[in-house]
């Protein structure tokens, strides 16, 4: 028998956890974090115990066989090697609701994903941007191959999302075909490779399927006769560069920097307006894994020496240098480091908010970001696309591919899901088990 365990990201946007269990294998996907909202910057996990702070916290789940001893006891739990069947974990893309929670699983543990998810996994590992420490059992896999882990059969299938690497599953045991989509978008620089993932999808038994576009309004998904959107990634670039050209001064802008080809397409478009990218070090040193052809320059504001192996021989650029000659430069910079603006500010001709942090006015640091923004008297923009499928092609993705159960999650308002070729849609319960 095959069953269906459902532990968080049911009716929230992160912290997706599902299980499939078989009678030899037990499945997990994915594993960020759930119930981010109870995170308190201002309140460390305390060392040696952060995996059980966060387990108590509610912000990783409390399963069996994932945890190393030591945590998994104090918790009440079975240990990695101490339940009956294989377990392994799978993760779609590298967004930290989805894959945050990594550091804390059991060392040996085998997590899977996509080769390009393991190489930005790897780098953000370098550029310390993970959250506690970097799993050591990795094991990639080729888009379209598969692995069988006991009696379980899954096989990457790639998505179009903001991020590299991003992918979906095909899990088939004994019982039945599921589908899960991970996170996905019509509007990118591939929208192809998603609708080739419904195509490869089409007939599964089950199909597990984000719905963050439908957590914020009103939607009759039935009614959707097409998208409504009219901006892309494509006309993010063609607007990049008639900034470039009517902007004398400098241009910076505030990107997710896991959304590596956004930044490598930029950098191209760019260099024919006579613009240099400088990026801030982790920035560039995903864009360098990627694409080792890209010219860019680091951006260090007092100079110094880059050790990741991989910017090795980069130009750095300084603040003294960058505002010496402004118009020649666009600057990526994370929120994290927006104090530099007060030095900055005088050469600056326009701010772009491009989808990184602070993402909306749900994060208590959005408000402040504008305040500041403002307080500099910097002309800004809001420009981000986000990275998540329309209602129209969440319905026509599901369309496609037909399955004969739907379990709609990943999104504040899941009941809005509606499709006529579905048999039954169904909506868990945290805790609740599902047997195909």
């Amino acid at each position: 028998m095959t069953n269906l365990k459902f532990y968080s990201g049911l009716r929230e946007i992160g912290g997706t956890v599902v299980a499939v269990e078989t009678d030899k294998a037990i499945c997990i996907f994915d594993f960020g974090y759930a119930h981010a909202d109870r995170i308190d910057d201002k309140v460390k996990v305390r060392k040696g115990k952060e995996t059980i702070d966060l387990v108590r916290l509610g912000v990783l789940d409390k399963v069996d066989g994932i945890y190393e001893e030591k945590d998994a006891h104090e918790l009440g739990l079975k240990a990695y090697g101490e339940v009956d069947k294989e377990v392994f974990v799978i993760i779609s893309h590298m967004h930290i609701d989805h894959m945050g929670g990594l550091g804390s699983l059991a060392s040996k543990l085998p997590v899977y994903m996509s080769r390009d998810s393991a190489v930005l996994y790897h780098e953000l590992g370098v550029m310390g941007e993970l959250e506690l420490r970097e799993h050591e059992n990795v094991l990639p896999i080729d888009y379209d191959a598969s692995i069988t882990v006991g009696d379980i059969k899954v096989t990457c299938v790639q998505v179009d999302h903001d991020v590299l690497g991003a992918c979906g599953f095909i899990i088939e045991t004994d019982d039945g075909k599921l589908c899960y989509t991970g996170d996905y978008r019509y509007h990118g620089y591939h929208p192809e490779i998603s609708k080739a993932f419904a195509e490869k999808c089409k007939g599964a038994d089950y199909m597990i399927t984000e719905g963050v576009t439908i957590s914020f309004g009103d939607v009759d998904m039935l009614s959707l006769e097409g998208p409504v959107r009219d901006n892309s990634e494509w006309t993010l670039l063609d607007d990049m560069k008639a900034h470039a050209i009517e902007e004398n001064g400098l241009i910076v802008i505030n990107n997710y920097n896991r959304n590596v080809e956004r930044v490598h397409r930029m950098i191209g478009a760019l260099k024919e307006c006579g613009r240099v990218f400088a990026l801030e070090p982790a920035q560039a040193d995903y864009v360098a894994a990627f694409y080792p052809e890209d010219y860019f320059e680091v951006y260090l504001p007092d100079g110094g020496e880059l050790n990741a192996p991989l910017l090795k021989g980069k130009k750095i650029v300084t603040r003294k240098e960058l505002m010496a000659d402004a118009g020649k430069y666009i600057l990526q910079q994370d929120y994290k480091n927006v104090y530099e603006l007060f030095d900055l500010k005088e050469c600056i001709s326009l701010y772009l908010h491009m989808d990184g942090a602070p993402l909306g006015d749900y994060d208590p640091s959005f408000k402040k970001f504008y305040d500041l923004l403002d307080v500099l008297g910097l002309n800004y923009t809001k420009c981000g696309l986000g990275g998540h499928a329309e209602p129209y092609y969440l319905r026509s993705t599901v369309d496609e591919i037909a399955p004969k159960t739907l379990i709609p999650l990943h999104s504040f308002r899941p009941e809005q899901f509606k499709s006529e070729k579905v048999e039954k849609i169904i909506l868990p319960q945290e805790g609740e088990t599902i047997s195909f």
